[in-house]
């Protein structure tokens, strides 16, 4: 049953994302509406605050009070993003969640084993979505007819997880998978040459217009920016179940946020890296702002909130057989 005066919606049943930069979002009437700061005819747009579950707010976004209350009433997840992505979280306290999933995922956290199985299992659907979604991307995004690669490190990947003994070895194999697929789309995308992609997280704080050159640089940043819109889907489905974020299960137990690592790992590759590789290829004047369009729109072709929703599901489910099964 729903309760008198909370979303009208599930937040499955929306829409993604919506992300706005030096814009002014504020309320006329009963809508949510927003203007861009340099438009000189001062356009209005609505936002379909009834059917968002995440908004991102970039630089130079202004929001009033009125329009955060009717965002929190709809149950619609805000996250801020500075420079280089760098992302605040936001939900309204009034928004009601079931306490179901924090009282499942509470023993998976406290025990170990628990939650190394629980950690296993996003592992999995990390390699499938991406031999199907990075596939996929890498064929529509790169122009690669075949994509057997992906799959062959997939399998390595998967082949290594039925023996893993501990989390800092589940940590060392998801390091050596995530460098494959790393090396792999810089392959594809035949952006790198003889010189090995190397992996700089952070780039997006740094970046300089004279970077724009650098493809190296450019792809860092792009992903950089990518996966903290993940963050923030992770985020959003966390908080729509109820879970605290900093309940992590295997990236550091003190980490900030570190559950949300947890989740948008199994999804993020698979989505950002085949968009940040193809879009060092691409002759734009603003390579961000396609690579942006082209990911949020993905988010809701392949329904990654829903997605992430029953990849916790399969965390729990694991983390739990896995203490019967031991007992």
């Amino acid at each position: 049953m729903q309760l008198k005066g909370g979303p009208r919606l599930l937040v499955t049943d929306r829409e993604g994302a919506l992300y706005l930069e030096r814009a002014r979002i504020h309320v006329e009437g009963n809508r949510i509406v927003y203007h861009i700061a340099d438009d000189e005819n001062r356009r209005e747009y609505n936002i379909p605050h009834v059917n968002l579950a995440v908004l991102f707010i970039g630089q130079g976004t202004s929001i009033t009070q009125d329009a955060m209350r009717l965002l929190g009433e709809e149950g619609v997840h805000l996250a801020v993003t500075g420079t280089g992505g760098t992302p605040l979280h936001m939900g309204g306290l009034t928004h009601y969640s079931s306490t179901r999933h924090f009282r499942e995922l509470l023993p998976v956290y406290l025990n170990p084993q628990m939650s190394l199985q629980a950690a296993i299992a996003a592992m999995h659907d990390r390699s499938a979505r991406m031999k199907k979604i990075g596939g996929a991307g890498a064929q529509r995004y790169l122009k690669q007819r075949d994509t057997a690669h992906i799959s062959k490190i997939c399998a390595r990947f998967e082949g290594s997880l039925k023996d893993c003994r501990d989390t800092q070895q589940l940590l060392g194999f998801e390091g050596n998978f995530s460098k494959a697929c790393y090396a792999e789309f810089a392959r594809m995308s035949g952006v790198t040459g003889a010189t090995p992609f190397r992996r700089e997280a952070g780039e997006g704080s740094k970046a300089k217009k004279s970077d724009i050159s650098d493809p190296i640089k450019q792809i860092n940043r792009l992903i950089d920016h990518g996966n903290y819109l993940c963050y923030g889907m992770a985020g959003a489905a966390l908080w729509a179940l109820g879970i605290p974020p900093h309940m992590s299960l295997f990236h550091g137990k003190t980490r900030a946020g570190g559950l949300v690592f947890d989740l948008a790992d199994s999804f993020k590759d698979a989505l950002v890296l085949p968009l940040a590789f193809s879009a060092a290829r691409l002759k734009d004047e603003n390579p961000e702002k396609t690579f942006r369009a082209r990911l949020i729109s993905t988010f809701d072709d392949r329904a990654i909130l829903s997605e992430a929703i029953g990849t916790v599901e399969r965390m729990l489910a694991a983390g739990s057989a896995g203490v019967k099964a031991d007992a």
